[in-house]
């Protein structure tokens, strides 16, 4: 009897623990994925692919599998090189690619037949197609956040610039904080997709930000100049989104100032 006492409890233990490491704050980093062909759209296999993010001069590096695919998760918000190298092919390599908020980054490299000390070079340029999700999402980036006005300068305010988007109040004034002037709450009045205003998801640092009380007011309203960027997915969104039926936003708070203004 004592021992199936003590089995449960080890169960129950090892259900919680495990809870506990699934059940985590939503993710803000994105994804760089991609697959190495040849001349011929044969896979290269065993390719080093090294990501370098050029605003910190960091990297890592990984490898190709059989189908000449990779994947490099977890990447901070940032401009990005990826290089291709593989044995009796010119180097390869992608500049410039803007990695945002929660991005899913696929990109597609042809190697050339050559010597490893030439280097076939692509700018990507800052607009990419997301070929890895079918979430129905739109970025408000840096620049849109620093210049444009804003009454109150209230981070709020900038998710009217989505798609979709309606506001039940009959001001173009949000305050900062839980409490109106007139000593009343502070409702978001934005509705998404025509769900309520309480079906929306704010998390702040991949952290949720509702007071859980009415799923109706905000936690913490940071200076508009400390929010980095923001994503706001409509629809269609990954799993690890499904907190709430209305639309996710997922506010990037700034580690260190960087204006990505160009």
């Amino acid at each position: 009897m004592n021992t199936r006492k003590f089995l449960a409890v080890f169960c129950t233990l090892v259900l919680v623990l495990f809870a506990g490491t699934t059940l985590k704050a939503q993710d803000i980093s994105g994804t760089i994925t991609g697959t190495v062909l040849d001349g011929t759209g044969s896979a290269v296999a065993g390719a080093t692919v090294t990501i370098t993010n050029t605003d910190k001069n960091t990297s890592q590096t990984t490898q190709t599998n059989d189908h000449g695919e990779f994947t490099a998760p977890n990447l901070l918000v940032g401009h990005y090189t990826v290089t291709v190298e593989a044995k009796s092919f010119k180097k390869s390599e992608q500049t410039e690619i803007m990695l945002n908020v929660h991005d899913q980054l696929g990109l597609s490299f042809k190697m050339e037949v050559g010597a490893a000390t030439e280097t076939l070079t692509v700018n990507a340029g800052e607009l990419h197609l997301e070929t890895q999700t079918a979430a129905q999402q739109g970025l408000v980036a840096p620049k849109e956040i620093h210049e444009l006005p804003l009454n109150t300068r209230n981070f709020v305010q900038l998710v009217t610039l989505m798609p979709g988007v309606s506001s039940s109040s009959q001001l173009d004034t949000f305050y900062i904080g839980n409490s109106l002037p007139s000593g009343t709450t502070a409702t978001i009045p934005f509705s998404f997709n025509g769900e309520r205003n309480s079906a929306a998801y704010w998390t702040l640092d991949g952290a949720d930000n509702v007071d859980r009380g009415s799923n109706l007011t905000l936690l913490d309203f940071p200076s508009i100049d400390a929010i980095e960027e923001f994503k706001v997915l409509r629809g269609q969104y990954d799993p690890e989104f499904g907190r709430s039926e209305g639309a996710q936003m997922n506010f990037s708070g700034m580690m260190y100032y960087r204006r990505i203004i160009r």
